[in-house]
């Protein structure tokens, strides 16, 4: 049975949370990479897209992607949809030529518009395809003093069934590149603002769920550096999509038994197991009683 891997730091309150099936989405702008903080647009992009579609027309399946990216506008940011989405092929080819689009000075803000519109909307729940790595374990897990959540993905998958935009409540994986792909009018350019990733983070291995954030439930609360109040988006998963927990190796015996006794708490079918490090056999889980 395949499983994904959420790593956690050694915040007993967040892991409480992932153990009850409570996953917060994350909006964009808070995410770590800097690279997803900005939609990225490259005029030269833009022209060669736009020139491609009107020397060769729609084909069926860009119009497949044209009717999911509007549907997603429609969802998430209606007010910057400019132009319909065509019925047919021929309505598609004949409305990309139109002179509407040939001021591409005057379209890139427009485009930068839609795509910041698109991205501010949704939250992201990213999980990782491994449990064994070593620098999610470090950067992610507090060096091994904190914890992994693993979902079944069968069960994820019963939750998250996609819809008509391609894109939200599915699980999708994250494309590693040199380059991001920009936003263009390729009618599948808008997936890079969500999928699309400098290698340079391949080791997370990183599949990813998007929801709109007001399909979420908002749930408040006082940031302990100041009196302000933050807003975190949280979605409410049942028992079975979570598998085990895996204490790291590293873990404090006070927060270990903590777990364990939250888990047996709650009278549900989530095993513990931990995990050990051995420079031969890398990463290992094994029965607590081990």
């Amino acid at each position: 049975m395949s499983s994904f891997y959420k790593f956690i730091d050694n915040n007993l309150d967040v892991i409480h949370s992932l153990i009850g099936g409570s996953i917060k989405f994350t909006p964009i702008p808070e995410l770590n990479d800097p690279s997803e903080l900005v939609p990225n647009l490259d005029i030269d992009e833009i022209k060669a897209s736009l020139q491609y579609l009107r020397q060769h027309g729609y084909s069926e399946q860009d119009m497949i992607y044209l009717r999911q990216q509007g549907n997603l506008l429609q969802r998430l940011a209606p007010e910057v949809m400019v132009i319909g989405i065509p019925a047919t092929q021929e309505q598609a080819s004949q409305v990309i030529r139109l002179p509407f689009f040939n001021d591409i000075q005057n379209l890139e803000p427009q485009l930068y518009r839609t795509a910041t519109a698109i991205s501010s909307n949704v939250g992201i729940f990213c999980l990782s395809q491994r449990y064994d790595s070593l620098p999610m374990w470090a950067h992610y897990a507090a060096n091994a003093k904190g914890f992994v959540v693993e979902f079944l993905e069968s069960e994820l998958k019963n939750e998250f069934l996609g819809d008509n935009t391609g894109v939200l409540n599915q699980l999708i994986p994250v494309r590693y590149g040199q380059e991001i792909s920009g936003v263009t009018f390729d009618p599948k350019s808008h997936e890079s603002l969500f999928f699309d990733k400098f290698q340079d983070w391949q080791y997370e291995q990183e599949v990813r769920i998007i929801k709109p954030l007001k399909e979420c439930n908002k749930v408040e609360y006082k940031k302990t550096e100041c009196q302000e109040t933050g807003i975190i988006y949280l979605h409410q998963l049942p028992f079975t999509c979570i598998g085990r927990v895996i204490l790291g190796w590293n873990i404090s015996p006070e927060h270990r038994n903590a777990v364990v006794d939250y888990v047996h708490s709650l009278d549900s079918p989530v095993e513990v197991v931990q995990a050990r490090f051995s420079i031969r056999t890398g990463v290992e889980l094994m029965s607590l009683n081990d």
